[in-house]
């Protein structure tokens, strides 16, 4: 069995988001052999990456990823730096595309660090993370509900073809009944 995931949250999320809370408490409960690491990731993508790389590579054991949206982006790029088994919750596919239209003041409110600027760096940081082919295709489960508001499922059906795909239909950005997808989840990961 795995003996570490990496929980990546989503744009101006945060480890206390709802997803990463239940996450954690279920594994505590039902998985308690697993250590869950949620780290706040940076603003800026490659900071971001380079600090959960660096958390990976501290680690000892098997390490697999659970991201959501930018999360599930996030996951994509370092379950093939690691080879590693993730799990990708209505991930977002081009982020460098779907945050131009917000590219200015910015404000995380799960955590209080104030407001900040996102910027083409932002996007050009994004774009150098962006994978043009999955090179282990059977190392992803996809997650995806088709009433994403945030994002067009039908583009992550798309790019991760070749991956495990489950699409429900309904739900939300959110991932309405995340809780009851965790033995799924885990099954996975192994």
């Amino acid at each position: 069995m795995v003996d570490h995931i990496v929980y990546l949250h989503g744009f101006n999320s945060s480890p206390w988001s709802t997803k990463a809370q239940q996450f954690e408490k279920i594994l505590a409960n039902e998985y308690p052999q697993v250590q869950v690491h949620t780290p706040q990731l940076a603003t800026w993508p490659a900071q971001a990456m380079q600090k959960v790389a660096a958390l990976v590579e501290s680690l000892t054991g098997k390490v697999a990823f659970v991201g959501s949206s930018l999360g599930g982006f996030y996951a994509t790029w370092l379950a093939n730096k690691f080879a590693a088994k993730a799990v990708l919750i209505n991930p977002a596919v081009q982020p460098d595309v779907l945050l131009q239209s917000m590219l200015g003041p910015q404000r995380n409110y799960h955590t209080d660090d104030g407001e900040y600027e996102l910027t083409h760096e932002h996007m050009a940081q994004l774009r150098e993370l962006t994978l043009e082919q999955i090179k282990v295709p059977e190392q992803l489960l996809v997650l995806l509900q088709t009433d994403d508001e945030t994002l067009d499922y039908e583009q992550a059906v798309e790019y991760y073809k070749r991956c495990q795909l489950d699409i429900e239909q309904g739900g939300s950005h959110a991932y309405d009944n995340f809780p009851q997808r965790i033995p799924q989840i885990m099954a996975f990961v192994g």
